[in-house]
């Protein structure tokens, strides 16, 4: 198999103007008296959009791994936690790609900083990929973009991407919405319900904002739904909305949201969750689901893809791609960089976009019918060499 190589033109660093970082929760008595039930893990990791004055702040089982820079503050290795055993080991569905979901992984900072940061240097110039260039835009003004996050863990980059101005969905498997999503959802829509005035805290009406269609259709179906797995109530976060969902790879779509959510999507994300073989093609076959519903709006599919040196369970970058375009997808390195994994070295973590192929208008307007894959420096092409 011939190894994929990144457009050179895509690299992108790290942009410290998104500031990042994380604290060992010393005090547990910072959380509110209602958010004691959900309260799973030691370390709160915190987001400010360069947009922003306003913190974002996610509650995690474990410290964040090769997402910070040294000049961030870092949870030592010795600190995370240690208890006598884990709360969710023997809840249903808690599998191993439920506990990487509570913590926060490189791909996610490349996602924020790429959509959201105007310094990005993501395709040699200023503003960047076309594509990420115009998604910007659509941020900036605010309810143009509905946004489907999958396999969000605890929700952070749905978080940042509804603060930036979408309208977002922010699923993954029950245990991680019950415990992760949901919980940090109601903590930073209540801080965002409150603004500072002059010293003074004051509740912020969001009534001339009201909440969009697209979440509020959004609920599980009444065959599915529980008081553990249902959606909860959308929050309004800085310029955008986000709510939460159960949505399993391994489960039909029709049976977990509504054709109404489903067919009204104009971006897809997933961050730091396609690493196991077993859950590619569930993954994708979920992506066809919503490639299908919303063909109307065109729907584009993101992604992030970080080498490993573990092999086996692990799935490789170019069996990946090539089981995207064996659907007849087109796919294109839109940004990447160099991350280093404590005990793990440095290892390339890659953003992807994915267009379905009858698709030919692109979401940036350029309106180019091509095939956007073969123009990357792609393992692809060299095959057509051989």
């Amino acid at each position: 198999m011939i190894q994929f190589h990144p457009p050179a033109d895509n690299f992108v660093s790290i942009n410290p103007l998104l500031k990042c970082g994380e604290e060992w929760i010393h005090d547990h008595e910072q959380y509110e008296e209602d958010d004691d039930d959900d309260f799973h893990g030691p370390i709160t990791f915190h987001i400010q959009l360069q947009s922003d004055t306003h913190r974002l702040n996610f509650n995690c089982r474990d410290k964040s791994s090769g997402v910070l820079i040294a000049s961030e503050p870092i949870v030592n290795k010795e600190d995370t936690y240690d208890g006598p055993s884990d709360p969710f080991f023997f809840e249903k569905g808690f599998y191993l790609e439920a506990k990487t979901g509570f913590q926060v992984w490189p791909g996610s900072r490349l996602m924020v900083e790429v959509f959201t940061c105007r310094s990005s240097s993501a395709g040699g110039h200023e503003e960047g990929h076309g594509m990420m260039k115009y998604l910007k835009d659509q941020l900036s003004l605010g309810g143009r973009l509905n946004v489907l996050e999958v396999g969000a863990g605890i929700g952070v980059v749905g978080s940042c991407l509804a603060a930036a101005g979408a309208n977002v969905l922010i699923t993954d498997l029950p245990v991680l919405v019950k415990h992760g999503i949901g919980p940090n959802l109601r903590r930073n829509g209540r801080a965002n319900s409150i603004r500072i005035d002059d010293g003074e805290e004051e509740e912020c009406d969001h009534r001339q904002q009201p909440c969009p269609k697209f979440l509020i259709d959004t609920c599980a179906s009444e065959t599915t739904a529980t008081d553990d797995t249902a959606s909860l109530d959308a929050v309004k976060l800085g310029k955008g909305w986000a709510k939460s969902a159960v949505l399993d790879w391994f489960k039909p779509v029709e049976e977990q949201l509504p054709l109404s959510t489903t067919s009204d999507i104009d971006v897809i994300v997933a961050c730091d969750c396609i690493f196991l073989r077993k859950l590619a093609d569930p993954l994708l076959t979920t992506i066809a689901t919503i490639f299908e519903h919303s063909s109307a709006k065109n729907p584009k599919f993101f992604f992030t893809f970080q080498r490993r040196n573990m092999l086996g369970l692990f799935i490789q970058l170019e069996e990946l791609l090539g089981m995207i375009e064996e659907r007849g997808w087109t796919v294109e390195c839109v940004a990447w960089r160099d991350v280093e994994v404590e005990d793990d070295g440095i290892h390339q973590n890659y953003l992807f976009q994915v267009t379905p192929s009858k698709s030919v208008e692109l979401l940036d307007g350029s309106g180019a019918d091509i095939n956007r894959a073969a123009t990357n420096t792609t393992f692809i092409e060299e095959e057509k060499k051989e």
